[in-house]
């Protein structure tokens, strides 16, 4: 049984005039208290397509929420994320030629996006039917799913697979031709929801606040001053306020008039209690909800307050095991994506997987070396010392210790290799610490 904040059983009738039945309410988001029952009948009446259109355009004019977003891109994805070298010379020339051929340095930041904003992304391929070339990399497209009229067919006895999608108007693609992704996939829904989409009613709460904040402002800013003035009729009324329409800047004395009774007219100026220190309060409040609803500490939201190293540290850790999530959510992406272009242009091909191994895997099987900035928080001293020990205990690869250090692999591997064969032509460059010859003053003498 569970018993609201008055000891009294939670039902499930509800009367519109008991507002807080069950003491539940939604911060922030559909305005008014919402009871338990409410929630129950709120479910079926979501839309996905608007709380899509409710993120696209909270990120496109809320400031807040677009910060958020831009830090979480920020730690997931660094500057950029890069490939490195596979062992198998197909598979490496497939990646190099499908990576250019789609700008994935860019392409990558926007599924990215479109992920935390709408929750779902549609990459299609060609129609197979119009480009059949398997010598070169196919160009693909991202779809928009909130116009886009989409049906899925889902597998016999298993309503979560997808086997097939089809697009109004267009034509029905099937495996091999897409990569769907859905984030909050529930009850044998193959549609997702906003990553964010818990943070917009905060997000949007905070601006009203701010902007309410700034109404006061304005108003206080306006009236200058209150004069309580005795007026027989509207003309009098109007004499006496013409006095007082231009307030003296300096050492002016205001005289005030005073009735035979004994009391005088007031005239005081106008000091508004805004209560800036409750109001502070008010707003952490709600820019913890917020980053509550995207695992972000709320230092990360310029909310520093009393947080010093050692506390952010330990606040930062939660947030950086969501980031390694989401940044694997990234590489599933990339894999399936890899992968399925890998099977166009070789549907029947096998690869290797280590150098000198003959053991080889169908295209499906095949990892594609794909490098992530890091999330760890280490000084210069620290990441020396865990690189060498890595190196030591051989546990990683150099393409990885290289990638941890901030480096592309790729991109040094062809500048060292262009450096060394450069020497070979050129001879060494020359030391610019070295010291350079001195001319013998006695030579030729």
């Amino acid at each position: 049984m569970i018993l609201d904040q008055y000891g009294q059983p939670v039902t499930a009738r509800h009367e519109d005039a008991q507002d807080m039945q069950g003491g539940w309410q939604l911060t922030g988001g559909i305005g008014g208290p919402v009871t338990l029952p409410q929630q129950v009948r709120l479910l079926g009446a979501l839309s996905r397509a608007d709380t899509q259109r409710a993120a696209v355009v909270a990120w496109y004019l809320n400031p807040l929420l677009y910060g958020a977003v831009e830090v979480i891109k920020s730690f997931v994805l660094g500057t950029s994320v890069t490939y490195g070298d596979h062992p198998d010379k197909t598979v490496q020339a497939v990646m190099e030629e499908f990576w250019a051929a789609n700008s994935f340095d860019t392409l990558i930041e926007r599924w990215f996006t479109e992920h935390l904003l709408l929750g779902e992304n549609l990459t299609i391929w060609p129609d197979p039917k119009r480009f059949t070339r398997r010598d070169q990399a196919a160009r693909i497209g991202q779809y928009g799913v909130i116009e886009g009229q989409l049906k899925f067919t889902t597998a016999p006895g298993l309503p979560d697979v997808v086997e097939s999608i089809g697009i109004a108007g267009k034509r029905t693609i099937r495996q091999g031709e897409y990569v769907w992704s859905a984030h909050d996939s529930l009850l044998n829904d193959v549609r997702g929801w906003p990553a964010v989409g818990r943070a917009l009613g905060p997000a949007l709460a905070y601006l009203n606040f701010i902007n309410a904040r700034t109404k006061v402002h304005e108003l206080a800013s306006r009236i200058n001053a209150v004069y309580y003035a005795f007026a027989k009729d509207e003309k009098e009324l109007n004499a006496k306020a013409g006095r007082f329409r231009n307030v003296p800047r300096n050492g002016a004395v205001l005289t005030l008039a005073q009735n035979a009774e004994g009391k005088r007219e007031e005239f005081d100026f106008h000091i508004p209690d805004l209560k800036a220190q409750d109001s502070a309060v008010d707003a952490k409040l709600i820019k913890q909800l917020l980053a509550v609803a995207l695992g972000l500490p709320e230092h990360y939201l310029a909310e520093g307050g009393g947080v010093t190293r050692t506390t952010a540290d330990s606040m930062g850790e939660p947030a950086r095991k969501s980031f390694q999530r989401r940044q694997r959510t990234v590489w599933n992406w990339l894999q399936a994506t890899f992968r399925t272009e890998l099977t166009r242009r070789y549907p029947d091909g096998t690869f290797t997987t280590k150098k000198g191994s003959r053991k080889r895997v169908s295209a499906a099987q095949v990892e594609f070396p794909f490098n992530f900035p890091s999330l760890q928080n280490e000084d210069l001293t620290a990441l020396i010392a865990k690189i060498n020990l890595v190196a030591r205990e051989r546990l990683a690869s150099r393409q990885t210790m290289t990638a941890e250090l901030g480096y592309d692999p790729a991109a040094e591997a062809e500048k060292l290799a262009s450096e060394a064969k450069e020497a070979e032509t050129n001879g060494p460059n020359p030391d610019p610490k070295a010291k350079k010859p001195t001319a013998d003053p006695k030579a030729g003498q």
